[in-house]
């Protein structure tokens, strides 16, 4: 019958061969997309996450110990700002400004549901820390002069002023170059808690996540409408925002969601799942740099922590924490 003939048989095996071959190729491919990192400091309890593009450096906040950790190009693993360096209490939401070549940083004292190494007499207090990437020295701190505040995310807008989300009183706060304190710009009470922020590719506008969605705000009004969404996946109770292409990404505890906008950025037309897994412990947020996504898998800032007698649950308990770069 000629050199190509083949029977049933070795067509099924080649077939077969075929499908296993695609199959592995698919899960080399995924494997290559993700990339982790190993805390072994288990009762770091971080939230936020920065990173610097220019040293290719990831950025750890801790909320127990008050202090900053680093991850440079080669996985090592050192403090950046040390514990309580400054007064400088929980360490929430961070953003990298490589303009000035500095990291901005949320600090708050919430012994209540933060529980710190050396608790304060202060609760629900919050500041804005401004260090130097260079060297990690402070160059100025910005306090929030009021009770009963928890100052939460931050992002740093192309001309400088940094814009900071209060979730207890569900404010938006501003730093302007060259002040020397905050401005209270919106309240977003009856929207739940106002966490992630995030700019898009769309100038003149700022997006914030709360209880019910993501707000669009009109930063030359100061007016804020909610982005309408016809996704299964809903953008409620997002922990950390970033902007990627032409979708947001959302953290919601168990799972990271891409939550796509429309060409004009003022709807969510569809989203889907980043990322998920039995190693997620309250995923809390992220930082897009041009082609990956890093972020935080197991905060355990739900699990690791005994909320009715305050404190942090035994070491031997907690997990070591992973630190997510997956390719987009």
């Amino acid at each position: 019958m000629g050199p190509f003939f083949f029977t049933f048989s070795s067509m099924k095996q080649l077939f077969t061969f075929i499908v296993i071959a695609i199959l592995l190729a698919c899960n080399n491919a995924n494997e290559n997309r993700i990339t982790d990192y190993t805390l072994t400091e288990k009762d770091l309890i971080p939230e936020g996450l920065a990173f610097d593009e220019k040293a290719q450096k990831i950025y750890v906040s801790s909320t127990h110990k008050c202090k900053i950790v680093s991850i440079d190009k080669d996985g090592k693993v050192s403090d950046f700002v040390k514990d309580g360096q400054d007064d400088l209490k929980s360490v929430i939401g961070m953003e990298v400004d490589e303009k000035t070549n500095s990291l901005w940083a949320v600090s708050c004292e919430a012994p209540e549901f933060l529980p710190l190494t050396n608790k304060g007499n202060e609760n629900f207090r919050s500041s804005i820390f401004h260090f130097n990437l260079a060297d990690g020295k402070l160059i100025k701190k910005y306090a929030l002069n009021k009770d009963s505040v928890f100052l939460n995310d931050l992002t740093v807008a192309d001309d400088g002023t940094v814009y900071v989300t209060e979730s207890l009183q569900a404010g938006l706060y501003a730093i302007k170059p060259g002040s020397d304190s905050l401005q209270h710009l919106l309240d977003l009470k009856d929207n739940g808690f106002i966490n992630g922020i995030s700019f898009t590719d769309k100038p003149g506008f700022l997006y914030v996540a709360t209880g019910k969605g993501i707000f669009k705000i009109d930063l030359s009004t100061n007016q804020a409408s909610l982005l309408p969404e016809t996704s299964s996946l809903k953008a409620t109770d997002i922990d950390g925002l970033s902007f990627h292409d032409n979708y947001f990404i959302g953290h919601q505890s168990t799972a990271v969601t891409r939550f796509y906008l429309s060409p004009q950025r003022d709807s969510i037309i569809k989203a889907d799942t980043l990322n998920s897994g039995k190693e997620f412990s309250a995923s809390t947020t992220g930082e897009v740099s041009p082609d990956s996504y890093y972020f935080i898998v197991n905060s355990q800032i739900q699990t690791g922590i005994d909320f009715q007698n305050k404190k942090l649950k035994p070491l031997d308990s907690l997990s070591n924490i992973i630190i997510r770069k997956i390719k987009l």
